[in-house]
This record gives C-alpha cells, structure tokens and sequence, in this order.
C-alpha cells in the first residue's frame, strides 16, 4: 500500500484579487505568490484576509475570516489593534 500525500489547499489573499497596491499596504512590499505560500498556514492566511479586508473598509468580512482562526491566542493576537503606524 502506497502512502498519497494530500496537499492542502489553502484560501488566501491570491483568491480575493489583492492588488499590488494592497500587497505594499499589507506587507511593504509586493509578494510573490510562491514565497507567499511558502510554510503558510491556514491561520496566517485568514489573517491576512482579515488584514485585507479591513483595509478596504469591508469589517464584516474581515471578521468572517478573523473568526475563522483556530489557535485562540493568535486569534486575540491578530485582533489587538498595532501600536505601529
């Protein structure tokens, strides 16, 4: 019996049409989608969602993909507003 290793599909901010603007806004600078998904989880990628769409004043589905965070501490973490501006 051979063992299939399944690779996960992740949901990111590739699917909801980040421009490279948005990409400088979240990140600094512009993403690549490879490096992107590079040791990505799900977790950091609803909450870069979350980043995302709070960015374009949309906090109803920011919330959707912030309560779609499983790790509870990274969760708050992720919902305490930046001292950083």
């Amino acid at each position: 019996m051979s063992a299939v290793l399944k690779t996960e599909q992740l949901e990111t901010i590739f699917d909801h049409g980040v421009t490279m603007a948005e990409l400088i806004q979240l990140f600094g600078e512009t993403e690549d989608v490879d490096n992107y998904l590079y040791a990505l989880s799900q977790d950091s990628a609803y909450a870069d969602l979350y980043f995302l769409y709070m960015a374009r004043d949309d906090s109803k589905t920011a919330l959707s993909f912030l309560n779609k965070i499983q790790n509870p501490r990274y969760k708050l973490s992720v919902s305490l507003p930046s001292c950083v501006q």
